[in-house]
């Protein structure tokens, strides 16, 4: 199927911006062939409506006496017109020997796209007389031959005949230069980087300015594939359990890597602060040769980790063509040599037991996925190996992330004392947590987050006297007497002084007295600084599978994850109970989630001016219609972020009203909120506040 048979339908419909708009989210490169093909005629087509339009309305007013300069300008834009098309048929031309120079124009050629989509939603959605018509086609025109001209100059082309000899001339040069830039490029971005390079010595410069610890930890980049988005998280995690640090001086590595133009942030949308980072290819090949010449990493030619771990003590599990390299582990790896161990792209881990319980001096595990999609499957066909961490008593981090099969874990894990960050986040068959987790003194952050089979959380939780980060925490009703072991309460976690981010979910199914009170003793977590609060009834009810899953099970039941937003919108109306705050203590929360929230407005219990440090507000899904409360109090909330609230009702002034400080807002999928001024992107954000804002972020 072509590209334009692939569009046909869509770029017919009259709702063509709804599709350009998607087009333009999406964050795809523009080939050139979508340009020509589909984009190119789109625009045209209403081209041709405004030509017709003006040359309807410049012969009406040619045998009129008036004298409007707006009138009489209408056959100067007639002739402005003509040029626009004789361009695009120029650009199109050109584009068919330049495919070459996609990246170079691409930004050029989005805001052609955004421009044809701007003009197809205002002549959908507004009604013109035939002068505000005129006026709305001069502003258009003036925007698009702006357009147009930047496009053209950055194709860096003559406006000469396609054919004449010196545009032949001038393409044969330009190609010449293209194609010795792109050798230059190639010789840059290969496994061919040389120590002489421009680029190797800056790298290599920066990296010999750096302290050992440092130096290991920026080298930890090498091991991720060529244009990788990178969580901060993962390689935080990373580098607390490999070098002893705390999470603070973690974070501070990766802010002094991005000073250092090593590593780039990478921003979700316009938010201020970034979560997240990727790496330039020339980079991080100058980081693989560093690599390889501290015996960190062993790669292979094409700059990928390999199965040859003879002088290394951090090793990698990497899925090739050829097989796995678990397979290959007991044969070239003595186990009590390693130090750390990261998944690359291993699906399926076949670890021997023995073998597995042999590597007694490991400090890191990253058996999970690092990636942030949920399409990384990871499985075990067994997870008995998992009893061998009782004999890892220096492992710091423990990465499960998104590792199915796993039904229970086993009660070996609760003898890693040194043990900081267990990361079951994802684990879709695990059922339960040892009773035994009390021991894990040293543990500061535990991650459950979408474990749905999980119904209560073990009485050892509130044991986690280091405990910093919670997320996961299962409200579960009290067993009668009799009925076994009572679950962890809410109200047991009050007591861990460290706690500052807690994330918790409430079955709408066992809404009670009881559930609520449970909620209510929020009041007592005086440190806490982070809450999310979700509401649904995925948790608990599931009966594990009488068979391990195979890989299709695992698809399917993806998909079902992917359709949760729809079924937790038809949930029934509840009254919800979320914190109360006692008059005499002064809630110290700066960031709010509240997700599927099942009432239509804010309860009394939540009391803003309880909460008057709270900066960012985030409320997602539910039935939600009304952001106020009984008090009518404002909110001092900097940034907020709405999403699929399709009850909430609201225009841009009262929502100003409400939010007096706010310098960020993001919206999706809340059709009832009215002239918000936000962009395609659905973001709106103060001038100059995102520097201030990134400041803030960067202090806490």
């Amino acid at each position: 199927m072509s590209t334009r048979e692939l569009f046909t339908t869509s770029f017919q419909s009259p709702y063509v911006s709804l599709d350009l708009l998607s087009y333009v989210k999406s964050g795809q490169v523009t080939p050139f062939q979508i340009l020509n093909e589909v984009i190119m005629p789109d625009f045209q087509y209403h081209i041709s409506k405004d030509k017709q339009f003006l040359t309807e309305y410049d012969d009406k007013h040619k045998s009129s006496s008036s004298t409007n300069s707006e009138e009489d300008d209408s056959s100067g834009y007639l002739q402005t017109l003509e040029k626009i098309q004789s361009d695009l048929i120029y650009i199109g031309k050109a584009c068919g020997r330049l495919k070459q120079w996609e990246d170079d124009v691409n930004d050029a050629i989005r805001e052609l796209v955004l421009q044809s989509l701007d003009d197809a939603f205002k002549e959908r959605t507004e009604k013109h007389e035939n002068s505000t018509k005129t006026k709305f086609l001069h502003n258009k025109l003036d925007k698009v031959l702006k357009i147009i001209s930047s496009l053209k100059e950055s194709l860096q082309l003559p406006s000469v005949n396609l054919n004449s000899e010196s545009l032949r001339l001038s393409m044969t040069r330009a190609e010449d230069n293209l194609h010795h830039s792109l050798a230059e490029l190639q010789d840059v971005n290969s496994h061919n980087i040389t120590e002489e390079s421009s680029v190797f010595k800056e790298t290599e410069a920066a990296y010999t300015g750096l302290n050992e610890t440092r130096r290991r930890c920026f080298l930890c980049f090498s091991v991720f594939p060529e244009n990788a988005i990178i969580k901060k998280k993962v390689l935080v995690h990373w580098w607390v359990g490999e070098e002893s640090i705390d999470e603070k001086m973690a974070n501070e590595f990766f802010k002094e890597f991005a000073e250092k133009g090593l590593i780039k942030p990478v921003y979700k949308k316009r938010r201020p602060s970034a979560d997240s980072c990727t790496m330039d290819p020339s980079t991080r090949y100058a980081v693989i040769r560093l690599a390889e010449k501290a015996q960190f990493i062993n790669f292979n030619t094409d700059g990928n980790p390999t199965e040859n771990f003879t002088c290394s003590r951090w090793e990698c599990l990497v899925k090739t063509e050829e097989g796995s390299s678990i397979l290959e582990l007991p044969f070239h790896l003595k186990q009590e040599n390693v130090r750390s161990m990261i998944n690359v792209n291993e699906p399926d881990l076949e670890f021997r037991p023995d073998w597995f319980s042999k590597m007694k001096n490991v400090r890191v595990l990253q058996l999970g996925r690092w990636q942030s999609s949920a399409e990384h499957l990871i499985q075990v066909e067994d997870s008995d190996f998992l009893k061998g961490l009782k004999n890892m008593r220096h492992l710091r981090y423990l990465s499960l992330r998104g590792v199915s099969g796993i039904t229970e874990l086993p009660a070996a894990v609760c003898k890693l004392s040194n043990l900081r960050i267990l990361n079951l986040n994802g684990c879709l068959d695990l059922e339960k947590i040892p009773q035994g987790i009390g021991s894990l003194k040293n543990l500061t952050h535990l991650d459950m987050y979408e474990c749905y089979l999980i119904s209560h959380m073990p009485k050892g939780l509130a044991l986690l006297s280091q405990l910093q980060v919670l997320k996961g925490f299962v409200i579960d009703e009290p067993r009668p007497a009799g009925g076994g072991s009572q679950p962890c309460k809410l109200a047991d976690l009050s007591s861990l002084q460290h706690l500052r981010k807690l994330s918790i979910h409430v079955d709408v199914n066992k809404m009670s007295d009881a559930v609520e009170r449970e909620l209510i003793s929020l009041a007592d977590f005086e440190n806490l600084r982070s809450l999310s609060i979700s509401w649904s009834r995925l948790y608990g009810h599931r009966k594990p599978p009488p068979l391990k899953r195979r890989l299709t099970n695992k698809l399917s039941s993806l998909s079902k994850l992917k359709s949760t937003k729809s079924s937790l919108s038809s949930m029934p109306r509840v009254s919800p109970s979320t914190p109360s705050v006692s008059p005499s203590r002064r809630v110290l929360l700066e960031k709010l989630n509240l997700h599927y929230f099942p009432d239509s407005k804010i309860p009394d219990g939540l009391m803003q001016s309880k909460l008057d440090e709270l900066k960012k507000l985030h409320i997602s899904g539910g039935k939600l219609s009304d952001l106020r409360h009984r008090e009518q109090c404002q909110w001092n909330v900097k940034v907020l972020r709405l999403k699929f609230l399709g009850e909430l009702q609201m225009d841009w002034p009262s929502l100003q009203e409400l939010f007096p400080k706010l310098n960020y807002l993001e919206i999706c999928e809340c059709p009832k909120l009215s002239s918000m001024p936000c962009d395609h992107e659905g973001v709106w954000e103060q001038a100059d506040s995102k520097q201030e804002e990134a400041s803030n972020t960067n202090h806490h």
